[in-house]
C-alpha cells in the first residue's frame, strides 16, 4: 500500500506509529462514523465531502475487526468488518437488523491514517475501501453480541447475475441427457433412469 505522502511514509520507516481506521456507514436516518484512532476526530481539510466536517466517534479498537482486503479485475472481494463485546439483547441492533432497507446495498466507506505516540496525525488520511452493505447478522451468547457485516465492492454489486446453471447442457448438445439423469435421481427414479420432462427446451 502506497501512504499519500512522505511524513507518513517517514513516520511508518521509524517504527513510532499506530495505524487507525475511519468507517462510515450510511444506515438510513442514523449514518454510523466512527474511528478506532482512541478519541473521536473532528475531520477538516482533506478535501472529501464525506469526511470534512463529520465527526467520527472512537470506538475500542479491540473490539472491531476488518477482514482481509484483496482487489482484483473485477472489483473486491467481500470484505466483513465485526463489532464484538456488544451487550444483548439490544433490541434498536435488532430493528435496524430486521429492516434491510435501513442498510442492504448502502454505502460503506473506510479510511486509514497514521498517527504517532503523542496521537498527532503525521500525513493525510487516504481512502482504503468503498462498498455497498449486503449481509448482516448477530453471533455470540446471551450475554454478549458480535455483528457481523458483509460488504461488497460497486462493481459486484452492479453485475448481473448470470442465469447459468448445471443442467442446461442439453441447449448445447441435444444428445447429453446428464441434467435429466440428475433430477431424476434427486426427485427418486432409479439410477440411471432420466426423464425426458426434465430436459430443456431448446431455443
Amino acid at each position: 500500500m502506497t501512504l499519500p505522502d512522505s511524513t507518513a511514509g517517514a513516520q511508518l520507516a521509524s517504527g513510532a506509529f499506530a495505524f487507525a481506521l475511519l468507517a462510515w456507514l450510511d444506515f438510513v436516518g442514523d449514518p454510523v462514523r466512527v474511528t478506532t484512532a482512541g478519541v473521536s476526530l473532528a475531520m477538516a481539510g482533506t478535501g472529501d465531502d464525506e469526511l470534512d466536517g463529520y465527526t467520527f466517534d472512537a470506538v475500542d479498537p479491540s473490539l472491531v475487526g476488518l477482514g482481509d482486503l484483496r482487489n482484483g479485475e473485477g472489483g473486491s472481494e467481500t470484505v466483513s468488518v465485526t463489532l464484538s463485546g456488544i451487550v444483548g439483547p439490544d433490541s434498536d441492533l435488532l430493528n435496524v437488523l430486521g429492516d434491510e432497507i435501513l442498510w442492504r446495498t448502502r454505502t460503506i466507506r473506510l479510511w486509514a491514517i497514521v498517527y504517532d505516540e503523542s496521537g498527532v496525525q503525521q500525513g493525510a488520511c487516504w481512502p482504503l475501501y468503498t462498498g455497498r452493505m449486503s449481509a448482516m447478522q448477530i453471533v455470540g451468547s446471551p450475554t454478549e453480541q458480535t455483528v457481523k457485516l458483509d460488504c461488497e465492492s460497486y462493481l459486484a454489486a452492479l453485475k448481473k447475475a448470470s442465469g447459468r446453471t448445471y443442467l442446461d447442457q442439453a441447449l448445447f448438445d441435444p444428445a447429453d441427457t446428464t441434467a435429466a439423469l440428475k433430477i431424476g435421481i434427486a426427485n427418486g427414479a432409479p439410477k440411471g433412469v432420466a426423464s425426458a420432462a426434465a430436459l430443456p427446451a431448446l431455443p
